[in-house]
């Protein structure tokens, strides 16, 4: 046993791998761990070590670190030693020091399962060691939690036996017992009996900073107590499995069947003289779960793993991204099965062609091809690389043999969503029912997961916030819908936060008649969401585009306002001469881009207000009309479907829309919003009479009547008048009487004129109604 040394500032690694998190910390030297001892130490630098498993399973070695026996007696470690094993800048765990007399390289420890699970480190991943200085105590009490404590005190014993194996017991560690299904946890262990009864309610006791969980021996036999639940008084890291993942289950059915394979049974494919998919590619928008999902693969497949940050691994010095790059395969070639995840690939790995690429992004991109193409057909190698921004990724790399195999990751549906509130609030105290959740999940259209999970981080320091006003103690605050019906106001869809939309708070009740038109929109917007199940079993579909059309202001803007707050699906407004731009291919880029942004946000309404001023028909304007109009017609019915969005417009010209935009397909139901009749003129009255103080000489019958042929914004603009005038006779009138009414209408000028009203029952006539 040789001399022991200050493990507080270790020497540093010889050959140092790159970091799983950014590939970045191999370097060239080749002195061994323990020969770089002195300098390591003068320059304050701790060793990282690649996690490798143990070759043993057992109980006995669940709480050993095995090292190299050279590195050992360089490293002045004794055998037996208590260590700190933690990842560079967080919190470690507790093991034994253990001289491994097989070979192993000078570059590695290995650790087993249970105290991975604790560390919650993969295989891959780096560690520093460093000596634990903390104190030793015996452990007195003991809580497990498990699945039946009925079932499990009936094999006491056992429990007690594998304890022992453990020797070191620390909090959050997991084990099996021979005769019980199910795993069981070390929730609690105290020390000198301080209590009478071991309580989960305690504060938590003093733990070191360093460490995930406290370490206890185990000396004699400790008081047991058998809990049903699985909950810890510590910060133990959370696994992420196929379990922890909500709204994926095609994809990580796909993702399990396309990998496991040519990782743990790569000679299956030789039978057919095929190579498996090495490369694959998930793509979608952010926040749906891409990194989350690459996280559980690599817990699940039990692999080694190296994660590369797109951006992170990119150095400005000449050669060394490339060589970074050659690092990481050759460290995956090495410890098979391993799977190599690039996140952020667009970053590191853009189109040789585009604006965005260079001499250095080139090479990166030829460097990655060949890597690829050179891993074999007998490796276990995976790739796997993740973006949002498949179309920036250099073409090369999207063909088989590379990365052959897409996978989209997309906005999940009400399903998805509703498995997602349940996953999240799993864990969550709340007051909330599965009705109540269920009708969430339903109107969260266009949340991802991350979105969901802000909802209820929201709604969680809502109620934090609300306790504390209060003095409610912590056990007594619950989640309430209440919180989750708040937080939806602040946090929007991740696809919508890029349009800077305020939804008027307008409501069918507020426009003044349109039954009709009220109703043609709830058809073809409302039941489409409320009855699916009667569209699949008729065999039809709702209609695509709606066109308003109709004399100014007759409520046609009103009408989409009330929709997109009734509705409660994302609207997206946009004002048809607001998208055209100077420079040529910038309006049809701004027209794709509103599109993509109503598909990622789906189900969703796009509002064309004015769009007569964005289709002018073709050949009778600007060629920059032209192309604007044609985007919008590929959009609105071209290859890429439009699924779940519906495209409403509103124009006061009809014959000068181009008539490819309302066909069948795209504006294929044409509504016509008229002036109001008698009763819409009364109904409109109605509500502004609500917000004003009116004389009781004021007759509501005369006034519909006197407004005759009046819009709907002309009556609305006759009791602004009126009130005006009430004012300027006297500042401090209490309502306005029938003779300021009176006055207002000798002062009304009606925009609508017999000939405005012909113009549009000609375009009815014609076949467009």
């Amino acid at each position: 046993m040789g001399p022991k040394a200050n493990l507080n500032t270790p020497p540093s690694k010889a050959k140092k791998p790159p970091s799983s998190s950014s590939g970045k910390e191999r370097a060239g030297s080749t002195d061994s761990p323990a020969a770089s001892k002195n300098s390591s130490v003068a320059n304050g630098v701790k060793p990282s070590f690649i996690i490798r498993p143990s070759t043993s399973t057992s109980n006995e070695t669940a709480m050993k670190v095995y090292l190299p026996l050279e590195t050992v007696r360089g490293l002045g470690f004794a055998a037996g030693e208590w260590v700190v094993v933690a990842k560079r800048g967080e919190r470690g765990v507790v093991g034994v020091i253990t001289p491994n007399g097989s070979p192993m390289k000078e570059d590695t420890v290995e650790l087993s399962e249970k105290l991975r699970k604790l560390l919650g480190a993969l295989l891959g991943d780096r560690v520093c060691l460093s000596k634990f200085t903390g104190k030793r105590e015996a452990a007195m009490k003991v809580a497990i939690g498990c699945k039946d404590p009925n079932v499990v005190s009936e094999h006491e014993s056992e429990v007690t036996n594998v304890l022992a194996n453990l020797t070191l017991l620390c909090p959050g560690i997991r084990f099996k017992l021979q005769s019980v299904d199910g795993e069981l946890q070390l929730n609690n262990v105290e020390g000198m009996p301080k209590l009478d009864k071991l309580s989960l309610e305690d504060n938590v006791d003093e733990v070191d900073s360093n460490l995930i969980s406290p370490v206890f021996i185990y000396n004699k036999k400790p008081e047991l107590v058998l809990l049903d639940t699985y909950t810890t008084k510590y910060d133990i890291p959370k696994p992420v499995g196929y379990f922890s993942i909500g709204g994926l289950h095609k994809q990580i059915s796909l993702l399990r069947s396309k990998i496991e394979l040519p990782l743990h049974q790569p000679s299956t494919f030789r039978r057919f003289n095929m190579s498996p998919d090495r490369g694959f590619l998930l793509h979608g928008p952010p926040g749906t779960g891409k990194t989350m999902l690459l996280r559980a693969v690599a817990n699940e497949t039990n692999a080694h793993v190296l994660t590369i940050n797109g951006p992170s691994i990119v150095s400005k010095y000449l050669g060394e991204t490339e060589a970074a790059l050659r690092n990481i395969f050759e460290e995956a070639r090495d410890y098979q099965p391993s799977i190599i995840f690039i996140d952020e690939i667009d970053a590191l790995v853009p189109k040789r062609d585009s604006d965005e690429s260079g001499e250095a992004e080139s090479r990166v991109v030829s460097t990655l091809l060949t890597l690829m193409d050179g891993m074999g057909s007998s490796g276990r190698v995976v790739v796997i690389g993740a973006t949002n921004r498949p179309n920036s990724i250099d073409p090369a790399l999207r063909r088989p043999g590379r990365f052959g195999q897409e996978i989209e990751i997309g906005i999940p549906d009400v399903s998805g969503r509703l498995d997602i509130l349940q996953l999240q609030l799993r864990d969550i105290p709340h007051q909330l029912n599965e009705s109540y959740i269920s009708s969430l999940a339903s109107r969260t259209h266009g949340y991802v997961g991350s979105d969901l999970y802000a909802l209820c981080r929201d709604a969680v320091m809502r109620t934090i916030q609300r306790g504390i006003d209060s003095n409610t103690p912590l056990n007594s605050m619950f989640v309430t819908s209440d919180d989750l019906e708040k937080g939806l106001v602040d946090i929007r869809p991740s696809a919508m936060r890029e349009i800077v939309l305020e939804t008027p708070k307008v409501y069918w009740t507020d426009v003044g008649g349109q039954e009709e038109v009220k109703q043609t929109l709830k058809e073809a917007i409302e039941w489409p969401l409320s009855h699916p199940e009667a569209f699949i079993r008729l065999g039809i579909s709702p209609p695509r585009g709606i066109l308003l059309y109709g004399p100014p202001g007759c409520s046609k803007t009103l009408v989409a306002k009330a929709l997109a707050t009734e509705a409660g699906l994302n609207f997206l407004a946009v004002k048809g001469p607001e998208l055209f731009n100077k420079f040529v291919g910038e309006s049809e880029r701004a027209v794709r881009e509103i599109f993509s942004k109503a598909r990622a946000a789906a189900p969703s309404i796009i509002f064309f207000d004015e769009i007569d001023a964005l289709s002018a028909e073709r050949g009778h304007g600007e060629a920059g009309g032209d192309r604007v109009l044609t985007s919008l017609l590929n959009e609105m019915d071209g290859i890429e479907s439009l699924n779940d969005v519906t495209i409403l417009a509103a124009t006061n010209l009809p014959t000068s829309i181009d008539s490819a935009l309302m066909r069948p397909g795209r504006l294929d139901r044409l509504v016509y919003v008229g002036p109001p009749d008698f009763d819409a003129r009364q109904k409109i009255l109605g509500i502004q009479f609500k917000k004003m103080s009116i004389a009781d000489d004021v007759d509501i019958t005369w006034l519909s009547q006197s407004t005759e042929g009046c819009s709907g914004a002309e009556v609305v603009s006759l009791c602004q008048t009126a009130g005006t005038i009430a004012m300027n006779e006297d500042i401090n009138i209490p309502a306005v009487c029938l003779r300021h009414f009176q006055a207002a209408l000798a002062k009304l000028k009606k925009a609508i004129t017999p000939e405005m009203i012909e113009y549009f029952e000609d375009f009815a006539k014609a076949g467009h109604a």
